[in-house]
Protein backbone atom coordinates (compact mmCIF):
# COMPACT_ATOMS: atom_id res chain seq x y z
CA UNK A 1 0.00 0.00 0.00
CA UNK A 2 1.48 3.53 -0.48
CA UNK A 3 2.98 5.21 2.00
CA UNK A 4 0.24 7.78 3.15
CA UNK A 5 -2.34 4.62 2.67
CA UNK A 6 -0.36 3.09 5.34
CA UNK A 7 -0.11 6.22 7.75
CA UNK A 8 -3.75 6.80 7.08
CA UNK A 9 -4.52 3.07 8.01
CA UNK A 10 -2.14 3.17 11.11
CA UNK A 11 -3.26 6.11 12.46
CA UNK A 12 -7.21 4.26 12.42
CA UNK A 13 -5.78 1.37 14.63
CA UNK A 14 -4.09 3.48 16.97
CA UNK A 15 -7.90 5.36 17.11
CA UNK A 16 -9.41 2.19 17.38
CA UNK A 17 -7.15 0.49 20.24
CA UNK A 18 -7.27 3.89 22.17
CA UNK A 19 -11.11 3.44 22.19
CA UNK A 20 -10.85 -0.71 22.90
CA UNK A 21 -9.13 0.16 25.78
CA UNK A 22 -11.87 1.57 27.34
CA UNK A 23 -13.66 -1.64 27.02
CA UNK A 24 -10.77 -3.32 29.34
CA UNK A 25 -9.12 -4.27 25.84
CA UNK A 26 -5.40 -4.25 26.49
CA UNK A 27 -3.74 -1.65 23.87
CA UNK A 28 -1.48 -4.93 22.45
CA UNK A 29 -4.20 -7.00 22.00
CA UNK A 30 -4.05 -7.89 17.87
CA UNK A 31 -6.81 -6.34 15.58
CA UNK A 32 -7.31 -8.42 12.58
CA UNK A 33 -9.51 -7.93 9.71
CA UNK A 34 -12.61 -10.06 8.53
CA UNK A 35 -13.39 -11.65 4.88
CA UNK A 36 -15.80 -9.28 4.41
CA UNK A 37 -13.21 -6.31 5.46
CA UNK A 38 -14.47 -5.07 8.71
CA UNK A 39 -11.28 -4.94 11.53
CA UNK A 40 -12.26 -7.07 14.60
CA UNK A 41 -10.20 -8.01 17.40
CA UNK A 42 -10.41 -11.83 17.46
CA UNK A 43 -10.04 -12.22 21.67
CA UNK A 44 -12.85 -10.55 22.14
CA UNK A 45 -15.36 -12.14 19.32
CA UNK A 46 -18.26 -9.80 20.94
CA UNK A 47 -17.27 -6.27 19.91
CA UNK A 48 -17.50 -4.49 16.85
CA UNK A 49 -14.86 -2.49 15.58
CA UNK A 50 -15.04 0.33 12.82
CA UNK A 51 -12.67 2.57 11.39
CA UNK A 52 -12.75 5.35 8.26
CA UNK A 53 -10.24 8.30 7.28
CA UNK A 54 -9.90 10.37 4.63
CA UNK A 55 -7.88 13.46 4.02
CA UNK A 56 -6.03 13.83 7.81
CA UNK A 57 -8.95 12.78 9.63
CA UNK A 58 -9.39 9.56 11.30
CA UNK A 59 -12.65 7.95 13.07
CA UNK A 60 -13.08 4.82 14.99
CA UNK A 61 -15.85 3.45 16.81
CA UNK A 62 -16.27 0.35 18.88
CA UNK A 63 -19.28 -1.56 20.58
CA UNK A 64 -20.53 -4.35 22.14
CA UNK A 65 -23.32 -4.29 19.26
CA UNK A 66 -22.84 -4.01 15.39
CA UNK A 67 -21.31 -0.35 14.78
CA UNK A 68 -20.20 1.40 11.60
CA UNK A 69 -18.53 4.95 11.36
CA UNK A 70 -17.45 6.91 8.09
CA UNK A 71 -15.72 10.39 7.35
CA UNK A 72 -15.22 11.97 4.21
CA UNK A 73 -13.50 14.98 2.98
CA UNK A 74 -16.68 16.65 0.51
CA UNK A 75 -15.17 16.35 -2.61
CA UNK A 76 -18.53 17.26 -5.79
CA UNK A 77 -19.71 14.49 -7.13
CA UNK A 78 -19.94 13.37 -11.02
CA UNK A 79 -23.12 13.06 -12.55
CA UNK A 80 -22.27 9.48 -12.49
CA UNK A 81 -22.59 9.60 -8.99
CA UNK A 82 -25.36 11.41 -8.21
CA UNK A 83 -27.69 9.25 -10.54
CA UNK A 84 -26.39 6.32 -8.50
CA UNK A 85 -25.68 6.97 -4.76
CA UNK A 86 -28.94 9.72 -4.35
CA UNK A 87 -32.54 9.45 -4.86
CA UNK A 88 -34.29 11.54 -7.61
CA UNK A 89 -35.58 14.15 -5.62
CA UNK A 90 -31.59 14.19 -3.31
CA UNK A 91 -30.14 14.36 -7.10
CA UNK A 92 -32.49 17.23 -8.48
CA UNK A 93 -31.86 19.54 -5.36
CA UNK A 94 -27.68 18.56 -5.43
CA UNK A 95 -27.90 20.26 -9.03
CA UNK A 96 -29.03 23.44 -7.58
CA UNK A 97 -26.65 23.43 -5.13
CA UNK A 98 -23.15 25.86 -5.72
CA UNK A 99 -20.31 23.08 -6.60
CA UNK A 100 -18.89 23.86 -2.59
CA UNK A 101 -22.48 22.87 -1.33
CA UNK A 102 -22.98 20.08 -3.43
CA UNK A 103 -19.74 18.74 -2.19
CA UNK A 104 -20.53 18.99 1.62
CA UNK A 105 -23.89 17.86 0.76
CA UNK A 106 -23.30 14.62 -0.88
CA UNK A 107 -20.82 13.98 1.93
CA UNK A 108 -23.20 14.27 4.26
CA UNK A 109 -25.28 11.64 2.03
CA UNK A 110 -22.02 9.21 1.44
CA UNK A 111 -20.88 9.18 4.93
CA UNK A 112 -24.42 7.74 6.12
CA UNK A 113 -24.70 5.14 3.57
CA UNK A 114 -20.84 3.58 4.12
CA UNK A 115 -21.62 3.89 7.92
CA UNK A 116 -24.97 1.92 7.75
CA UNK A 117 -23.35 -0.80 5.18
CA UNK A 118 -20.35 -0.90 7.86
CA UNK A 119 -22.37 -1.55 10.59
CA UNK A 120 -24.62 -4.38 8.72
CA UNK A 121 -21.08 -5.76 7.86
CA UNK A 122 -21.23 -6.05 3.97
CA UNK A 123 -19.03 -2.81 3.64
CA UNK A 124 -19.02 -1.70 -0.95
CA UNK A 125 -20.34 -4.89 -1.84
CA UNK A 126 -23.67 -4.20 0.20
CA UNK A 127 -23.87 -1.48 -2.86
CA UNK A 128 -24.47 1.34 -0.05
CA UNK A 129 -25.63 3.46 -2.23
CA UNK A 130 -29.04 2.14 -2.17
CA UNK A 131 -29.56 3.09 1.23
CA UNK A 132 -31.86 6.60 0.78
CA UNK A 133 -30.34 9.73 2.27
CA UNK A 134 -31.84 12.83 1.54
CA UNK A 135 -29.93 16.17 1.27
CA UNK A 136 -30.35 18.12 4.28
CA UNK A 137 -30.51 14.68 6.71
CA UNK A 138 -28.56 14.35 9.80
CA UNK A 139 -30.05 11.04 11.15
CA UNK A 140 -32.16 8.20 10.26
CA UNK A 141 -32.84 5.28 10.15
CA UNK A 142 -32.04 1.86 7.69
CA UNK A 143 -33.01 -1.84 8.37
CA UNK A 144 -32.62 -1.55 12.02
CA UNK A 145 -29.83 0.49 12.27
CA UNK A 146 -29.76 3.82 13.60
CA UNK A 147 -27.28 6.65 12.28
CA UNK A 148 -26.44 10.02 13.06
CA UNK A 149 -24.06 12.18 12.21
CA UNK A 150 -21.30 13.53 14.71
CA UNK A 151 -21.01 17.20 15.77
CA UNK A 152 -18.42 18.74 17.97
CA UNK A 153 -15.14 16.55 16.66
CA UNK A 154 -11.92 17.74 16.09
CA UNK A 155 -12.83 17.07 12.07
CA UNK A 156 -14.46 19.76 9.79
CA UNK A 157 -15.77 16.95 7.33
CA UNK A 158 -19.06 14.91 7.90
CA UNK A 159 -18.44 11.73 10.14
CA UNK A 160 -21.48 9.57 10.36
CA UNK A 161 -22.39 6.99 13.16
CA UNK A 162 -24.60 4.11 12.34
CA UNK A 163 -25.29 1.48 14.88
CA UNK A 164 -28.00 -1.80 16.47
CA UNK A 165 -29.28 -1.45 19.52
CA UNK A 166 -27.39 -3.52 22.41
CA UNK A 167 -30.83 -5.02 23.24
CA UNK A 168 -34.15 -5.45 22.46
CA UNK A 169 -35.56 -3.55 25.15
CA UNK A 170 -33.72 -0.50 24.10
CA UNK A 171 -35.64 1.72 21.56
CA UNK A 172 -34.55 2.13 18.47
CA UNK A 173 -34.67 5.78 18.17
CA UNK A 174 -32.47 5.88 21.72
CA UNK A 175 -28.71 7.00 20.94
CA UNK A 176 -25.89 5.83 23.19
CA UNK A 177 -24.62 7.88 26.21
CA UNK A 178 -23.20 4.78 27.72
CA UNK A 179 -20.23 2.83 27.51
CA UNK A 180 -21.47 0.04 24.78
CA UNK A 181 -20.64 2.92 22.07
CA UNK A 182 -17.81 4.94 21.79
CA UNK A 183 -17.07 7.22 18.80
CA UNK A 184 -13.93 9.61 18.09
CA UNK A 185 -12.80 11.45 15.60
CA UNK A 186 -9.26 13.15 15.48
CA UNK A 187 -7.93 15.30 12.89
CA UNK A 188 -4.01 14.76 12.88
CA UNK A 189 -1.70 14.86 10.31
CA UNK A 190 -0.55 11.86 8.05
CA UNK A 191 3.24 12.46 8.87
CA UNK A 192 5.64 9.37 9.10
Amino acid sequence: MPEWRAREHLAGRALARFLLNDFGVGLLTPLSTRATGQPHVPAHPCLSVSISHSGDTVAAAVADHPVGIDVQVPMPPSGALLRRCCSSSAATALRRLPRAEQARHFAYIWTAQEACSKAAGTGIAGAPWRIRVEVGAREGRWRGLTWRHLTGTASPYPICLAHTSRSTDRKEETWPTDMTTRAVARQQPMQA
